[in-house]
């Protein structure tokens, strides 16, 4: 039996199918990689976003996807996650 997310219930994808589109490894329209970022963003529980969340797709992606995510809360979390991953990382010298 293959793994499967519980959040992608209505969906015929197990988790390593679902992975490989979230990474641009595949999937095509309506189920793409857009799809599959807005899909995690608006189900999956927040633990797994962070572990799962490409974080260049994700900075690149969000200032037009951002307006497709259906929860207030979800959007204003993401909102601040967007924010903070953008600031510069700071190095010690």
């Amino acid at each position: 039996m293959q793994e499967r997310y519980a959040w992608l219930w209505d969906v015929d994808l197990d988790a390593a199918a679902f992975d490989g589109i979230l990474s641009g490894r595949g999937g095509v329209v309506p189920h793409d990689r857009g799809w599959a970022l807005l899909r995690l963003i608006e189900y999956a529980p927040y633990a797994e976003i962070r572990r799962l969340l490409p974080r260049e797709y994700f900075l690149l992606a969000w200032p037009t996807l951002a307006g497709r995510v259906r929860s207030r809360a979800r959007r204003e979390g993401m909102e601040f996650l967007y924010q903070r991953l953008r600031r510069p990382v700071p190095t010690h010298a």
